[in-house]
């Protein structure tokens, strides 16, 4: 008789979640979205943001930093391993002064933050299509890269698709393939849930920019993103 041989199974790679689409009220001048990661540990949650202080809002609770004072810059200001008035990031990230808008990921404690917030823009084009250039800032479990965004929108037919590149650097820490989504706009903002969830909003005169946040399920990647329309 041949022994019987016993199966031993396999344990399934958990597949992580998504935090649901924020749905709380807010208000103030200048509004957005965000998610609130505690490192290690999923889904997390996604909350509205807004505030009248864009320079120093608050995402559930914790007061944010969206411009350093004394700093002047038009790229990212990126602090690893430091202390910002003094509280201690792992890494903090945000965006520079060439966009209106502000956008960024830091992680604080035992929870990464990602962010975009600014003025909704009160008078969205109804027809046409746009280009926005702009920059991203990709990552997971306290660690972030950053990225150059391409955004298209179709006002007419109400989409948006966007796609996040890393930036090459010798400095990287970890590397990312290219995050591309697809949203459906709604006033102004958008939504999309593909393997790609995405939350934004159009911010300034005309949709002057746009900028949001993102999971990527597939590589479970989180991010924040900014971008200015081109000239046409």
């Amino acid at each position: 008789n041949t022994p019987s041989v016993s199966k031993t199974n396999t344990p399934s790679t958990p597949k992580p979640n998504t935090p649901s689409a924020p749905n709380n009220p807010v208000s103030g001048k200048y509004q957005g979205t965000a998610y609130i990661v505690p490192v290690g540990s999923q889904p997390g949650q996604a909350v509205n943001i807004g505030t009248d202080t864009l320079d120093t809002p608050n995402i559930g609770g914790t007061q944010i930093l969206t411009r350093i004072p004394g700093f002047n810059v038009g790229g990212f200001f990126i602090n690893r391993d430091g202390k910002i008035n003094g509280k201690s990031y792992k890494f903090f990230i945000i965006s520079g002064n060439r966009y209106a808008s502000r956008f960024g990921y830091f992680n604080e404690g035992n929870n990464d933050y990602i962010f975009s917030l600014g003025e909704r823009t009160t008078n969205m084009p109804t027809s046409g299509s746009a280009s926005y250039s702009g920059e991203g800032i990709v990552g997971r479990a306290a660690n972030a890269e950053t990225a150059t965004a391409k955004i298209t929108a179709d006002f007419g037919q109400k989409t948006v698709k966007g796609e996040l590149t890393q930036t090459p650097s010798d400095r990287s820490t970890f590397t990312f393939n290219p995050v591309s989504f697809n949203a459906t706009i709604s006033g102004n903002s958008f939504s999309g849930d593909g393997a790609v969830k995405a939350n934004g909003n159009f911010y300034g005169n005309n949709a002057a920019e746009v900028g949001g946040i993102f999971h990527d399920t597939t590589q479970n990647l989180y991010g924040s993103f900014g971008a200015k329309r081109a000239s046409n």
